[in-house]
């Protein structure tokens, strides 16, 4: 029997083309489905408590992007070439609420920097993902949910294009939280 070795490479394929799949035969129930009432998707080892403190906290973060001045936390902040969060919005015919929809959450409780501190949601600038250290996140959404909800638009912020250091983490939750409550 020959050996078989996955790459990264592969698994991203695999990974996109089972959302497409997923999302074009979705899109029906999607247009009908509000914002607030939809399960998210965390992809990886499945958890379905997980699954269910994700689906939560987005379900807040979108309550709260109702709010005018919520929604001036994407004007508070650039990308890396100075474009405003909001006008990377406003470009892509989007808003704070809507682009929720677009984030890829998946469950990286195996993953090493899930071990180091308080980290409980990270995104790459620009990327799409999420990663959710999965009893962490938990724990955070069932002892503090208004809390886990601006984590989640604090990795909005950074999937839009907005790095870190500056601002720090710190410094960037601060911000969503004084524009949109706890």
């Amino acid at each position: 029997m020959v050996g078989r070795k996955v790459s990264a490479a592969a698994v991203n394929v695999a990974i996109s083309v089972s959302l497409l799949v997923g999302a074009s035969s979705l899109s029906g129930e999607s247009m009908r489905t509000p914002l607030e009432d939809r399960r998210v998707s965390v992809l990886g080892p499945r958890d379905p408590r997980l699954v269910r403190a994700v689906s939560l906290a987005v379900a807040e973060a979108v309550r709260r992007l109702d709010s005018a001045e919520c929604r001036e936390v994407f004007s508070d902040f650039a990308d890396a070439s100075g474009v405003p969060l909001a006008a990377k919005l406003e470009a892509d015919g989007q808003d704070g609420r809507s682009f929720l929809g677009w984030l890829i959450f998946r469950n990286g409780e195996r993953e090493a920097f899930c071990d180091r501190g308080a980290v409980a949601l990270a995104a790459d600038p620009g990327g799409r993902f999420v990663t959710v250290c999965g009893s962490r996140f938990f724990e955070t959404q069932v002892s503090d949910p208004g809390y886990a909800a601006a984590l989640v638009i604090h990795e909005e912020l950074h999937v839009l294009g907005l790095g870190e250091n500056p601002p720090s983490a710190a410094q960037i939750t601060a911000r969503v939280i004084a524009r949109c409550g706890r």
